[in-house]
């Protein structure tokens, strides 16, 4: 078999809206806009996260891709089957801010017994966020 070139570009979540989701990490998270369009609804934007970008795109765009309609995340229901998971060496004053910003509680920041703290919280559109020290 042949080597193939891959990495991972980005991570893309679908919401309602992209422009308050890009407003909503660079508040919360301090992540660097690195593109955005809207073109009538079907909008999509990215931020800068180091290796990989984190993607936003509109549910109407995403359904004009796909053969069935994507199963949306929201706040008011069970979080999906997913999360974000962001490093880095304070955890609790990224938890804090990300409270400040908006985001909801779903666990404070606690030292794992592998020696890594952790915390979870919930964006706007219902995405889980896990904020977390690098692995020792």
């Amino acid at each position: 078999m042949s080597t193939v070139d891959v990495s991972l570009g980005y991570v893309g979540l679908y919401v309602d809206d992209v422009a308050g989701a890009l407003a909503f990490y660079e508040e919360a998270f301090g992540l660097s806009r690195r593109f955005f369009n809207d073109d009538n609804g079907m909008a999509y934007g990215e931020l800068e996260t180091g290796a990989t970008r984190l993607a936003f795109a509109s549910l109407k765009l995403a359904n004009s891709h796909l053969p069935e309609p994507v199963i949306a995340a929201a706040p008011d229901k069970a979080p999906l089957g997913v999360e974000i998971a962001l490093t880095t060496p304070d955890v609790q004053a990224l938890f804090e801010r990300a409270v400040k910003a908006g985001a909801v509680v779903v666990s404070e920041p606690a030292e794992k017994p592998w020696g890594q703290t952790v915390a979870y919280v919930r964006d706007p559109q219902g995405f889980l966020v896990e904020l977390c020290s690098p692995l020792p």
